[in-house]
């Protein structure tokens, strides 16, 4: 169930709806006098609530297909950053004939930072089957609550190097078993991968229904990763990812031995080590049916 009361799309389709008394808050600071807490970071959206205007910022300044972390500012109509705010959102994707939300982690506050961040895992872009993103958003400072409803983002696809060609980061699965349970799994790193060793980290989730993706907890993503312009070789010294329960979640190791075109090859298995999905590669079979790709 859509966590805000659905607003109607149509001539208007941006609403936003405040509560008396909003317009003051407990604490704020002047923005003058700390550091930005957005330095290095680059703005994606801003959403106007009453007095209040809420930033969302990232690496990219983009709404991104699969996993894109997000960070919040919020800032007064005086342009002072507020420290005491709480936020929550919804993101919807209407395709005429239905709607779907997508994996997504609450908003919260960053350590003594007027700054609150949240990680959403996009299972489609702006345009995929003409379908458009929809975003809502509630903040409360103090005793007072206002929302936004409707707001229209634009979820950007992600590419190869060459610009047009597709690159696989999220999929979305039914397992293979008698349960036939549908997952997600979404690739969060390496984001900037290198010759050597990097770390690999991904989130597992299981689909409840349209709007509800459960995080699945001690499971394991088996990795293989391979070069199918090298003869499909792989590298030495890869780790499985497994569940980091202090991070919540999934960890591993992948070693790239070269620059170029990968696929990262994966069988997702749940806590008892039966396989969900996926495939091992072989002579005779290149990739898994679970796989994400990097390039660099």
């Amino acid at each position: 169930m859509k966590r805000f009361t659905a607003i109607t799309r149509g001539f208007v389709p941006l609403l936003f709806i405040w509560t008396a008394g909003l317009t003051a808050c407990d604490k704020d600071t002047p923005a003058d006098e700390i550091p930005d807490p957005t330095e290095g970071l680059k703005k994606v959206q801003d959403f106007q609530l009453g007095d209040y205007t809420v930033s969302a910022h990232n690496e990219t300044g983009e709404w991104r297909l699969g996993y894109t972390k997000v960070y919040f500012t919020v800032k007064d109509k005086d342009g002072r950053l507020v420290e005491n705010a709480s936020l929550s959102s919804f993101p919807e994707m209407d395709m005429g004939t239905m709607k779907h939300s997508t994996p997504r982690s609450e908003i919260v506050k960053v350590a003594d930072k007027p700054l609150y961040e949240a990680g959403y895992a996009f299972l489609m872009y702006s345009g995929q089957g003409n379908g458009k993103w929809y975003y809502d958003l509630a903040l409360t400072v103090g005793n007072s609550t206002g929302r936004i409803d409707d707001a229209e983002i634009d979820v950007k696809n992600v590419f190869r190097p060459d610009g047009r060609t597709e690159r696989r980061v999220i999929q979305s699965l039914i397992s293979v078993d008698e349960s036939e349970k549908r997952y997600v799994v979404t690739l969060v790193e390496p984001f900037h991968p290198k010759v050597g060793n990097n770390g690999i980290t991904a989130y597992v989730h299981e689909r409840k229904d349209a709007n509800t993706y459960i995080p699945v907890e001690n499971f394991t993503l088996k990795l293989d990763p391979r070069m199918p312009s090298m003869e499909n070789h792989s590298s030495p010294n890869n780790v499985d990812l497994t569940w980091n329960a202090a991070e919540k979640i999934y960890r591993g190791k992948v070693n790239f031995s070269m620059t170029g075109y990968w696929k990262l090859n994966l069988i997702l298995q749940n806590e008892r080590g039966e396989t969900l999905y996926g495939n091992p590669v072989s002579d005779t079979t290149e990739a898994s049916s679970l796989y994400f790709e990097v390039e660099f």
